[in-house]
C-alpha cells in the first residue's frame, strides 16, 4: 500500500486492514517534517504488531518508473522497491495513458530484478497481471472502503 493525504485520518484503519506480511510505503511529501515524522512513528508502530514493512519513500529506497529512462536511472540507484506505472487509469494521475501489456513487459524484462504493479491496481488487477511477471502490487484506493473513499479533490 502506498499512503496519501487523501486517505485523511482513516490511514491507521487502513493499515490496520493490511494483510499480514504487506508493506506501507509511507508518502506524505506535503506535511510539515515534524508532523510526518510523528505520523511515519505512529504507523511504524502500528505496523510492528501486524508483521508490516513501513518504508519511507524519502529515503530513497523506492523508485516508481514510467519510462525505459526513468527505469535505467532507477537500475542504479538500487532500490529496495521497484514499482512499473501506470498499469491501468489511475485516479492519482488521470492525465497518464496506461502502459499497456506489450509495454509493461517489455521493461519488465529490462528490469532484471523483482518488479510491483503499481497505477490503478486492486486484487483482481493484479490476478491479470501477475502472469506477466510482476511480483506483486502496490496501491492506494484498492483498500479504502466504499463509504471511506475521499475525493479526487483531496490529492495535492
Amino acid at each position: 500500500m502506498l499512503t496519501d493525504a487523501r486517505l485523511g485520518p482513516g490511514l491507521p484503519r487502513i493499515v490496520r486492514r493490511l494483510p499480514r506480511g504487506s508493506g506501507v510505503v509511507f508518502r506524505h511529501h506535503e506535511l510539515p517534517p515534524a508532523e510526518r515524522r510523528v505520523l511515519l512513528r505512529r504507523l511504524q508502530r502500528l505496523a510492528a504488531g501486524r508483521r508490516l514493512t513501513v518504508v519511507d519513500d524519502l529515503a530513497g529506497r523506492v523508485a516508481r518508473v514510467h519510462s525505459v529512462r526513468e527505469l535505467r536511472r532507477a537500475i542504479l540507484r538500487k532500490p529496495e522497491l521497484l514499482f512499473l506505472s501506470p498499469l491501468f487509469a489511475t485516479r492519482s494521475h488521470p492525465d497518464w495513458q496506461p502502459l499497456g501489456r506489450m509495454r509493461a513487459v517489455a521493461l519488465l524484462r529490462m528490469a532484471g530484478r523483482p518488479v510491483l504493479a503499481l497505477g490503478g491496481m486492486n486484487e483482481g488487477r493484479y490476478r491479470q497481471v501477475r502472469a506477466l511477471g510482476f511480483a506483486g502490487w502496490g496501491g492506494i484506493d484498492a483498500w479504502v472502503r466504499r463509504g471511506e473513499r475521499p475525493s479526487r479533490e483531496q490529492v495535492p
